[in-house]
């Protein structure tokens, strides 16, 4: 990143044009920041880089946005949560990666936080998005800013003499009498401008004040006078503009104090016709109407003011020329400012109650729209009307309130326009709770007394709109300490509820007020209540972001392992969206992550905000098989799945006898030897070798998986592979040509389709873990197998990398094999029996063939487990079940961690893999089978879909022919 410090604001706009009349290209994108001294609590770093992200997005030629914002805006919004620092610098630093530069001008960063330490702190993230980003910050001169750029590229600037010459001599010509005063005596203009160029100290603002101040002056005396006792300091310069106003006549003085200190004093920025509007019904008389005609001229509103006041050109918003006005006013004239509020109160409300709002509510957003327009005080009049409560307290005008909650209608359209956002979409002046009281509008401000008196005077305590808010719950939200003792004290329903189920306490943690936590805890609000989503005022808490919030309810027995119906917890919030202090302390306080998708998928996105070292502390240790090759593992039937009583013991040889009963049922040919050519062992497993042959005549070659009667425990798997096999004809399902037997060596051979390159557990050992793209094409169509055969009745029951064999390693050809535990358990509908064999392979058997035989049965789910347990080895190499995972802190074997859906996604292993990949995976290992995802379900998953796949579309199989005929021997 490459650091630019400017110590002037004027250069700033000279930068901005230079930047945005270069041309724009792709590669390259400039971003602009705008501090502004009076948002310094709402200009948080978080806060400022979300500024940056919009612009990139408003400008970004996609009408789409990227997944990775897409996806944290829905997180969010399912949590009532903000993005947090780290969460918005990490897509800022993806998005830049496609930038060659990235350009962010800071404006006035000393006006940017409370302190100059916290504005260093958005330099900092700024600093963390990568090297294409340039930044150039401007500010005042600061020790500590000045230590910071120390390394960076600084230029200071200040106000050359020429160009205050030129500006001088431009206003000199615009101001009537100075004018008038130079053309007398063209001498006096040298001795004006030489004399506050020398006192300016390169200056504008001085510059600008001064001429200010002499363009009052009657006579060339008395601008001669006042030359020679301009003062030097910014506090002076204000002392004497105030001097100034005072001296107009009293009329002037009145307006230039009331518009100068409702500047001051406004809660924000305020436009010139609001100023208009407001000014109007100040001198308006009670109930009558408020009309064009009373609108005063915007030039003597603005004139009056003595040059302390300046107007945007663009937004038409009347500020103070410079924040040190502010300062000055708050240090040198707090006396009059508690003036200034009442009576921005009393215009706020007068206003309200105009006979202009007579009509109510507006029924539709063009209403709403032209309302707006025509009175456009009424949005900051309904959001700010009692905001000086706590500055005026017995002060406050309670006649002009009164005559507000005493008027319905003015009550319910005060009530649309404090519910107005500033997005503009279908509804939006419509989205507003109707019948709110105005006990519960008034409780939205800190104006205890008013709220007493009214409750004495017979307002229902419990009164409430349609969005069931009481005034209890509407003081907690806003944080109104006072308000909410004070309803308590009157009798107010501490767990009352509004209609998202949440009581005052719930809304008082979201927002992480600590102090109505602590009123409201102790007049026996219950810590635990939930609402019907099983959501705690911890779990608000925690969304808040506030550590002491968090603290405070521990502290008075909040459950912090209560999971909400989609299985959160407080701890699984903290991990992947809040501060690392908040679940630091939870974990210390002994909360554990959920035992599900939820505490896994916070473990992963708080590993990938770089929290590994917490992730590590509340995940299952999984080095020691992650450090390793994947092990081999055989199916079994009814013996040997750990943890499990249930066995049976090997059974009897066959003999003779049986071997010819059971051959009797198969069509098979005799004479392998004969049409092949054995070439060389492939493979081995317990009941079958495997070779590759050659046919004599064809010179194709074949696999052979050779069945000797001694090895085998039975014929039933023989049969199934055989009958299956037979039965199937699918792209991806390993093709069956042809079967043989010999009696007298008292074997079978089956010829398969040869897959070349063998068996897909040893291309992941080969290359330790496979990407998302080869994981995806190997799905796509050992879904599309699964799916042929559950439409057809057929369970395959051992889905493991070692039955899933590559006919083509370049384009991932896959093929389905070894269905010697298959069966066929319904109609080619899909829709099965249950069946209850115990059978699998360990580490790859679900839960629901553990269960005990009296209350087993399974179905089709059973292969969707498997699979989602080959997907996850393929992302990671290793296996999200282990026995070698038992541990003291984790004391469960295999099969339990199986029956309780117990792994995770283990740090630093899964940092990379993609949110939708851990979806899939997490709907796929569902303990629940019920719940569990169906094969149809993880062909359509967003993650499958990812991209338009052509691998079923070939209908590539392999080298092999068709099937030969069967031969006239056969028996």
């Amino acid at each position: 990143m490459e650091l630019a410090f400017v110590n002037s604001y004027h250069s700033r706009s000279l930068i901005i044009d230079h930047l945005e009349q270069q041309r724009s290209s792709p590669d390259s994108i400039h971003t602009y920041i705008y501090c502004d001294y009076n948002q310094r609590k709402e200009q948080t770093a978080a806060a400022l880089l979300s500024s940056l992200l919009q612009q990139i997005l408003q400008r970004s030629d996609n009408n789409t946005l990227p997944p990775e914002v897409l996806l944290l805006y829905k997180l969010h919004k399912k949590y009532g949560t903000r993005p947090t620092l780290t969460q918005v610098a990490d897509i800022l630093r993806n998005l830049a990666l496609t930038f060659r530069t990235f350009h962010v001008v800071v404006d006035a960063l000393d006006e940017c936080a409370e302190s100059e330490e916290d504005a260093l702190q958005f330099v900092k993230a700024l600093s963390s998005i990568g090297p294409q980003i340039k930044v150039l910050c401007t500010s005042r001169f600061s020790t500590i800013f000045e230590g910071y750029f120390a390394r960076s590229e600084k230029l200071e600037l200040s106000a050359q003499s020429e160009d205050i010459r030129i500006y001088l001599e431009s206003q000199i010509e615009k101001r009537y009498r100075l004018s008038r005063h130079v053309r007398t005596d063209p001498s006096l203009q040298d001795e004006i401008i030489n004399t506050i160029i020398e006192e300016s100290q390169g200056m504008f603002l001085l510059a600008k004040l001064h001429i200010e101040s002499l363009s009052t002056k009657i006579n060339r005396k008395g601008v001669r006078s006042s030359l020679r006792t301009l003062p030097s300091t910014l506090d002076a310069t204000y002392s004497d503009a105030l001097q100034r106003i005072y001296s107009q006549d009293p009329d002037a003085v009145d307006l230039a104090e009331t518009i100068l200190f409702w500047i001051i004093c406004a809660r924000r920025a305020l436009t010139v016709v609001e100023m208009q509007h407001m000014y109007a019904t100040h001198q308006l008389p009670q109930w009558m109407a408020l009309e064009d005609d009373d609108l005063p001229d915007v030039d003597i509103l603005t004139s009056v003011c003595s040059g302390l006041i300046l107007i945007d050109g663009e937004s038409q918003t009347i500020r103070p020329i410079h924040y040190t006005v502010l300062q000055y006013f708050e240090r040198a004239h707090s006396h009059k400012l508690t003036d200034a509020r009442q009576n921005l109160a009393l215009v706020s409300l007068a206003y309200l109650t105009l006979p202009n709002f007579s009509a109510g509510i507006c029924p539709d957003d063009t209403a709403m729209a032209e309302r707006l327009e025509k009175y456009p005080f009424l949005d900051y009049a309904a959001k700010h009307w009692g905001s000086e409560g706590e500055h005026l307290a017995d002060n406050f005008p309670s006649e002009y309130f009164h005559r507000l909650a005493s008027n319905p209608t003015a009550v319910e359209m005060t009530n649309q326009a404090w519910s107005l956002g500033s997005a503009r979409y279908s509804n939006w002046s419509q989205e507003f709770p109707r019948r709110v009281p105005v006990l519960v509008l008034t409780a939205a401000f800190s104006l205890p007394g008013i709220l007493r008196q009214m409750v004495l005077d017979g307002h229902d305590i419990e009164g409430k709109g349609r969005d069931g808010e009481t005034a209890l719950i509407r003081a907690a939200a806003c944080g109104h300490a006072v308000n909410v003792r004070v309803l308590l004290d009157l009798g107010a329903a501490v767990e009352a509820r509004d209609y998202m189920d949440e009581t005052a306490l719930q809304r008082a943690a979201r927002n992480g007020e600590e102090a109505v936590i602590r009123v409201l805890l102790a007049g026996g609000a219950d810590v635990n209540t939930k609402t019907s989503s099983d959501w705690t005022a911890l779990m608000s808490g925690v969304s808040s972001g506030s550590l002491e919030t968090v603290q405070m309810l521990v502290e008075a027995g909040a459950n912090w392992n209560a999971e909400m119906v989609w299985g959160d917890s407080a701890l699984s919030i903290a991990t992947r969206n809040g501060p690392e202090t908040i679940a630091t302390f939870l974990a210390d306080s002994g909360a554990i992550l959920p035992r599900g998708p939820a505490g896994r998928r916070a473990s992963i996105a708080a590993s990938r905000r770089g929290l590994q070292r917490l992730v590590r502390r509340l995940t299952m240790d999984y080095d020691e098989i992650a450090n390793r090759p994947l092990e081999r593992q055989s199916s079994q039937i009814m013996r040997g799945l750990s943890g499990f009583r249930e066995t049976s013991g090997r059974q009897s040889e066959p003999q003779d006898d049986q071997f010819s009963d059971i051959m009797e049922n198969l069509r098979y040919n005799v004479g392998f030897l004969k049409r092949y050519r054995i070439i060389q062992q492939v493979g081995k497993g317990h009941f079958a070798t495997v070779y590759a042959c050659i046919n004599k005549v064809t010179g194709v070659k074949y696999a052979v998986k050779v069945f000797k009667a001694r090895e085998l425990m039975g014929y039933e798997a023989l049969l199934n592979e055989i009958t299956s096999m037979r039965e199937h004809q699918h792209a991806n399902i390993l093709h069956l040509v042809d079967v043989f037997a010999e009696y007298r060596e008292r074997t079978v051979s089956l010829v398969l389709e040869l897959a070349l390159e063998g068996e897909l557990f040893n291309y992941i050992v080969m290359k330790q873990k496979l990407t998302e793209m080869e994981t995806r094409k190997l799905f796509s169509q050992l879904f599309s197998a699964l799916e042929y055969l559950h439409d057809g009745g057929w369970v395959h029951r051992d889905i493991k990398p070692e039955n899933l064999l590559l006919a083509d390693t370049e384009n991932l050809i896959l093929k389905l094999a070894d269905f010697g535990l298959a069966k066929k358990i319904g109609s080619n509908q899909g829709r099965g029996e249950l069946t209850t064999t115990l059978c699998g392979t360990p580490s790859y058997v679900a839960p629901e063939i553990l269960a005990e035989t009296r209350r087993r049965g399974y179905g089709f789910p059973v292969d969707v487990w498997s699979s989602g347990v080959v997907l996850y080895i393929c992302l990671c190499g290793f296996p999200p079940f282990s026995d070698e995972l038992f541990t003291e802190e984790n004391p469960l074997s295999l099969a339990e961690q199986i029956k309780m859906g117990r792994f995770d996604y283990p740090s630093p292993y899964w940092d990379s893999v993609t949110d939708l990949a851990l979806d899939l995976i997490d709907s796929m290992l569902v303990v629940d089978m019920d719940r569990r995802h169906t094969v149809k379900q993880c062909i359509s998953h967003p993650w499958m879909l990812y991209q338009n796949l052509q691998i079923l579309d070939d209908g590539v199989r392999s080298a092999s022919p068709d099937p030969i005929p069967e031969p006239s021997d056969s028996i």
